[in-house]
């Protein structure tokens, strides 16, 4: 009676296992065919934006602040674009309020050597501003939007006087240095003359005036057409006083595609946005949640 139960035990166990695997199986086959169907259509030309059987344009968006570490990320990303032959240009939408002056430099070099093996064509969606500008400006001609804002052409360096605050609550600046310019600025207390002086003089003035001969270099400009528009005025994009000095043309997102498409002679051309934080891919993320330890105990059950 015992190896009756024992036996209807064992028999019981083994069909719930032959059950779990057969699920199992079930699902790996639907995955696998959701997969196909992607793949398929795909290459069919119903995913236009990410059809890999097709020439691409590279759409890159640069809609973050300009620090070194985004643009080093962009440039590292068109990297990978120059090399691949499928892509056959890039579309550079411009949405920056600007930041570091360096960076701004060297993606603005970076993109005019660029075009030398891949078309770039620039667009200000709605902001160039300060360092987005003085990047925006390496590829001509400059489109935008004709509510974008640009311009900015300037330096700034804020500076925050907490000495009153200081007094009420007991605070004292105390600090060693050598070199009388060492520490010119303290948040403790009003730049003084001498030192504001030399910030100017050795930091604000020597910037303001890279910036400036780099955006009329870009240009195409002499740096007198450009000094009334340097004095960090922000402008609408189609505002009659800076067409062909700041913007050279007036368009929107659809129309710019279409002369990209015109001009490579391609109307199925595909653009794909290009991912700046995570490796792209047409095809999801897939996770096979296998519990290979309960899979395992089942088997040694059964035995």
């Amino acid at each position: 009676m015992k190896d009756i139960k024992d036996y209807e035990i064992k028999a019981l166990k083994v069909k719930i296992f032959i059950g779990k695997l057969k699920a199992w199986i079930i699902g790996v086959i639907l995955i696998a065919e959701v997969l196909f169907f992607i793949v398929y259509f795909a290459k069919m030309g119903l995913f236009d934006s990410v059809d890999i059987s097709k020439d691409r344009v590279a759409v890159i968006r640069y809609n973050k602040p300009v620090t070194e570490e985004f643009t080093t990320k962009v440039m590292e990303k068109m990297d990978k674009i120059r090399k691949d032959k499928s892509y056959k240009a890039v579309l550079f939408i411009m949405s920056s309020p600007g930041g570091s002056p360096t960076a701004s430099e060297e993606l603005s070099e970076y993109l005019k050597d660029y075009q030398k093996d891949k078309n770039i064509t620039m667009y200000v969606d709605s902001m160039a501003a300060s360092g987005g500008y003085y990047i925006a400006s390496a590829i001509k001609p400059l489109i935008a939007n004709k509510n974008a804002i640009v311009g900015s052409i300037g330096v700034i360096m804020p500076h925050y006087n907490l000495e009153e605050l200081a007094k009420k609550i007991g605070i004292e600046e105390d600090y060693l240095a050598e070199g009388k310019f060492k520490k010119p600025i303290s948040i403790l207390a009003k730049i003084d003359d001498e030192n504001r002086e030399y910030i100017l003089k050795h930091l604000l003035r020597p910037t303001y005036e890279n910036f400036i001969n780099a955006v009329a270099t870009n240009r195409g400009l002499k740096v007198e057409e450009l000094r009334p528009f340097t004095e960090g005025k922000i402008y609408i994009a189609n505002m009659p006083e800076i067409r062909g000095i700041l913007v050279d043309k007036i368009s929107s997102l659809y129309r710019v595609k279409k002369m990209i498409r015109e001009s490579l002679k391609n109307d199925k051309i595909a653009f794909e946005n290009i991912k700046l934080d995570k490796k792209s891919s047409f095809l999801p993320e897939v996770k096979l949640n296998l519990n290979l330890k309960e899979f395992s105990a089942s088997l040694e059950q059964i035995q």
